[in-house]
């Protein structure tokens, strides 16, 4: 069978497989949900909520790691990105670690900013907010 002629239903209209695939978010999209997460384990570790730097560092692993899965150009970079660059962030959460968080944190920012300019965009230049989020409590469940 062919993808236009499998039709599902999202509860508003039918669509066929193929209309539904294109809907789904392209790179720009799926990178605009990694930022605020970076924002806030950011934050969140300076703070010293673990937890929730443990938290966002997760969801923001899972977002980074659809973004190879949906698209496959980026699989191999962003496999190794992962497993390289990012991973003594999570490392240094784990262990509770601010200096050595700091320094990967350092390395991650700078690599991820390199590979936007692999593949053709180095007017991408992402940068940690200069303060945290305003509509996030990052003392939340810590005991005083």
């Amino acid at each position: 069978m062919h993808p236009d002629e499998i039709v599902v239903n999202n509860g508003k209209r039918d669509l066929t497989l193929n209309e539904l695939a294109r809907m789904q978010p392209g790179m720009d999209r799926l990178m605009a949900e990694v930022g605020p997460r970076l924002h806030r384990c950011y934050y969140a570790a300076l703070a010293g909520n673990w937890p929730l730097a443990a938290y966002y560092d997760k969801s923001a692993i899972k977002q980074l790691a659809l973004s190879a899965e949906s698209r496959p150009k980026y699989e191999p970079e962003m496999t190794a990105y992962l497993r390289d660059d990012y991973a003594p962030v999570t490392r240094a959460i784990r262990t509770r670690d601010r200096e050595a968080f700091l320094s990967a944190w350092t390395v991650m920012v700078d690599r991820a900013n390199a590979l936007h300019g692999v593949f053709g965009k180095p007017y991408i230049g992402w940068q940690t907010p200069g303060q945290p989020p305003d509509d996030l409590d990052l003392t939340a469940g810590m005991q005083s």
